[in-house]
């Protein structure tokens, strides 16, 4: 039996979110229940990536960490070994996958799907009073900015496909790395279902407030750091001169996700701290 190519993968992805998320509604849906299947799928998406993407590091550790030549100095690097060799042909860059690039097929369908299921959102939430209604009431969730998110996003991992496609990706465990940032939504999700339908519970939202953000610190600020660390350790510099090191494009995109994701983090923190503050004042 042949394997799926990433071009089917992505089409089979996109069309299987759409129709899932399609079958799984009432006739006449609210605002509120859209957002609880739409939560539901992602959680479960989030999960299988998670695990699908620790899957393939683990298949592909050699990339990450490649052996030295026996006899070099475990302080030295791949760059240091043999200077000829140019950062592109490093392993990080230059490893090609199979695994990989399936996984950001699947990546990219799901994000195509639930772009249009997010803009659908909105628009029901619009032209419906009940939905409307509904929509103020959850917290935690605004649909139309993570459209555009999810939106930008899909547009980057097609343009992935289209150089998967010609057999000329690069870089594609970078990619895989950081859709490890996929760990930390199931737990948001969490804390959004009990911050919308179990607000009584304020223990529980607390518990889940503070998971999520150990989470969301590991996964999403934290992996930026690891990835740097890993490009470093075979360039032979640190995290910060690696950065220092990338291309424009690539320097941009990192520090802009690095910056974003940190200010998000920060402001959570505060918000949490605020909370837990005026919480025990009440007791």
């Amino acid at each position: 039996m042949s394997i799926p190519t990433p071009s089917q993968i992505l089409l089979t992805s996109t069309a299987a979110y759409a129709s899932t998320f399609y079958l799984s509604l009432p006739p006449s849906p609210t605002a509120t229940r859209l957002a609880k299947t739409r939560e539901a799928l992602s959680l479960i998406h989030c999960t299988v990536a998670t695990a699908l993407s620790l899957a393939c590091l683990r298949q592909q550790r050699d990339a990450l960490f490649p052996r030295l030549p026996p006899g070099v100095p475990s302080s030295q690097s791949l760059s240091n070994v043999d200077p000829r060799v140019s950062e592109s042909a490093l392993p990080l860059i230059a490893t090609r996958s199979a695994f990989a690039n399936a996984i950001t097929a699947f990546e990219t369908g799901y994000l195509l799907s639930d772009s249009l299921i997010l803009l659908y959102s909105v628009r029901l939430a619009r032209r419906s009073n009940v939905a409307a209604k509904s929509k103020q009431r959850l917290v935690g969730l605004n649909m139309r900015h993570l459209a555009y998110h999810h939106a930008g996003l899909s547009a980057a991992l097609l343009y992935l496909q289209w150089y998967i496609y010609h057999g000329r990706e690069k870089g594609v465990l970078v990619i895989v790395m950081m859709m490890l940032m996929n760990a930390s939504s199931p737990f948001g999700t969490l804390r959004w279902w009990l911050v919308n339908f179990r607000g009584e519970r304020k223990t529980a939202i607390a518990f889940a407030t503070a998971a999520y953000l150990t989470i969301y610190a590991a996964a999403r600020v934290g992996l930026v750091y690891a990835i740097l660390r890993v490009w470093g350790r075979q360039t032979g510099v640190g995290a910060l001169q690696a950065f220092g090191g990338l291309r424009w494009q690539c320097k941009l995109g990192t520090g802009t996700m690095g910056a974003v994701n940190t200010a998000w983090l920060v402001m959570g923190v505060s918000n949490f701290l605020r909370r837990s503050l005026q919480l025990n004042r009440e007791i």
